[in-house]
């Protein structure tokens, strides 16, 4: 979906507190066997993948999957936990293995799509659901209570940034590009160390994912960067 086609006046939906947690996942509080034995292979699988001893002390889920705030865009968000904290050499080996693999796989559990974190032991996270997959149990056990959410706020800068993103995909002008994705990239990281994860700039940028804008700009971004790098053949007259 192109984000011109995107209509903006169309009004955000509000947060929801669900009576369980998600049924193709859990049972009542407690993981699917099937679903930590997925896990647990696609884990294994991951740090095959980026290649380096990542000593794994925990395996978790969590997001709004192991919370009572998940809708039908929510995926799995697991997350390999690594002791302290990752310097930043192994950060951005972390995180380009993490594009890497995203863009080589396509992995869902019962239709839902699992996305693969790496996460220092010591490193903040900021999540009111976290499920320690290894040990079958909560380290952060979720509570059903609606977190307060400004709408119009949400909505607004919602607005704000689908419309930005709309104008550097008309433009394609890969430098503006950038910074429009780096943006939205940094508002989430404020918003989360300001107000956790029911911040307006997480919900924002969850949105913005959802409407397809942020898949969008990323796709745009990689076309004009390919094409920056590719020569052409010149057909040669004789």
């Amino acid at each position: 979906m192109q984000i011109a086609e995107l209509v903006e006046s169309k009004t955000l939906k509000t947060v929801t507190v669900r009576r369980t947690l998600n049924p193709r996942i859990w049972d009542g509080e407690d993981l699917k066997p099937e679903v930590k034995s997925k896990l647990l292979k696609i884990a294994r699988a991951f740090e095959q993948f980026v290649g380096v001893d990542l000593d794994v002390v925990d395996l978790t889920l969590t997001g709004s999957n192991a919370n009572y705030t998940w809708t039908r865009h929510s995926d799995l968000d697991l997350h390999l936990i690594v002791p302290g904290v990752p310097s930043d050499a192994e950060r951005e080996l972390y995180s380009a293995k993490k594009a890497l693999w995203a863009e080589q796989h396509d992995i869902t559990i019962k239709g839902l799509p699992v996305e693969c974190y790496i996460q220092g032991a010591k490193e903040p996270h900021h999540s009111t659901g976290v499920y320690s997959i290894l040990n079958d149990a909560w380290i952060d056990r979720p509570e059903k209570v609606k977190p307060s959410v400004d709408d119009a706020a949400l909505q607004s800068k919602f607005d704000d940034l689908n419309r930005i993103a709309a104008i550097a995909v008309a433009n394609r002008n890969l430098d503006y590009l950038r910074t429009v994705k780096d943006k939205i990239t940094q508002m989430r990281k404020a918003g989360l160390e300001r107000g956790g994860e029911w911040s307006t700039e997480n919900l924002v940028f969850k949105q913005l994912r959802n409407a397809g804008t942020i898949d969008t700009l990323s796709n745009t971004i990689r076309e004009l960067e390919d094409d920056e790098l590719s020569l052409e053949t010149v057909q040669i007259l004789s």
